[in-house]
């Protein structure tokens, strides 16, 4: 079976982020909780247990070669369903953020031109972003002397989400729909982001022991690209959090993408250049033997001294030249 997910997006709200490339980068990693979240039936008949396969070449030869100058984060998803059919299933997601006249057709267009190339069922669904209510796609139709034509697509419309609800699932794409809400929210309000952004990451990432490590990864990032905050607001929200990322996210010190992040990687410079001032010292003391040793060799590969790694993280001279031996 096979999948195919289109991302388009035309609205920008903060300076340099891509946020096509942010939907399209957590629906790659979080394949099965994306369908879980906004096609549920949908997903009781795919077999997950068989595996994915993302196929990116075939759709952009059927898509984005007739949609040149529009930006558009495509995927195309090889699936197995349970009964065992050997067909492909189709699935084309729309992130759509402002009200456009032509939506409809635009999705008619897309699902004619993968059913002509494929001949295989299409699933389509229409993320809308934004908080309009005047943004309410209706399904496109064609009538001319007799030959008449309805599409009917699936929607998931954003300002029909109750916030209570989201922060009560369990799913991770209901913290990135809330995520979204708030981008809208705050739009022209920096501080008020900032908040929204504490808490999204304290609160549902940090400490949150039900989540788990590969949703806190893939959420942070999401989020902290997503929430963009001015520079000054960035370096304050890593002082607020940085015990929370000691005490409880330790693992996200070893993860490669994560440094990219803008918030954890003002906190990386914040322990290069303070030396841990910001209350690392103090968690590190509380830590077990294991976790320091993981740490002295994690700041090694950064390329801090090992006197100062020894300093860091109270271990020995020799022993984090061991360490730095067997790196």
């Amino acid at each position: 079976m096979g999948e195919v997910l289109v991302l388009e997006k035309r609205v920008s709200y903060s300076p340099g982020t891509d946020y096509d490339a942010l939907w399209k980068k957590i629906i790659s990693e979080l394949f099965e909780e994306f369908i879980l979240f906004f096609a549920p039936d949908l997903y009781e008949a795919i077999d997950f247990r068989k595996g994915i396969v993302f196929l990116e070449q075939e759709l952009h030869k059927v898509i984005i070669e007739h949609n040149k100058g529009k930006k558009i984060a495509d995927k195309i998803v090889k699936v197995s369903l349970k009964n065992g059919e050997e067909k492909y299933v189709f699935i084309h997601i729309e992130i759509q953020g402002k009200k456009d006249p032509d939506f409809s057709r635009r999705m008619f267009t897309y699902f004619y031109r993968l059913f002509d190339r494929f001949q295989e069922n299409i699933y389509s669904i229409a993320i809308l972003i934004d908080l309009s209510k005047s943004n309410n796609p209706q399904p496109f139709q064609y009538s001319f002397y007799g030959t008449e034509l309805t599409y009917r697509f699936n929607t998931y419309k954003f300002n029909e989400e109750d916030i209570p609800s989201l922060k009560k699932s369990t799913n991770p794409f209901a913290i990135a729909v809330l995520a979204g809400i708030y981008l809208h929210q705050t739009e022209k309000n920096y501080h008020k982001r900032y908040e929204v952004k504490k808490k999204l990451l304290k609160d549902f990432i940090l400490t949150n022991p039900n989540l788990k490590s590969i949703y806190a990864e893939a959420l942070f990032y999401f989020i902290d690209y997503l929430l963009y905050l001015p520079h000054e607001l960035t370096k304050q929200l890593t002082k607020d959090l940085s015990i929370n990322i000691e005490k409880e996210a330790k693992h996200m010190l070893y993860s490669e993408k994560l440094k990219e992040a803008p918030t954890f990687a003002e906190y990386l410079k914040t322990v290069r250049e303070e030396g841990f001032e910001i209350g690392m010292e103090k968690g590190i003391e509380k830590g077990k033997m294991e976790e320091k040793r993981n740490l002295a060799a994690e700041l090694l590969r950064e390329g801090f001294s090992v006197e100062k790694v020894a300093k860091m993280v109270k271990l020995s001279l020799d022993e984090v030249k061991g360490i730095g031996r067997n790196l």
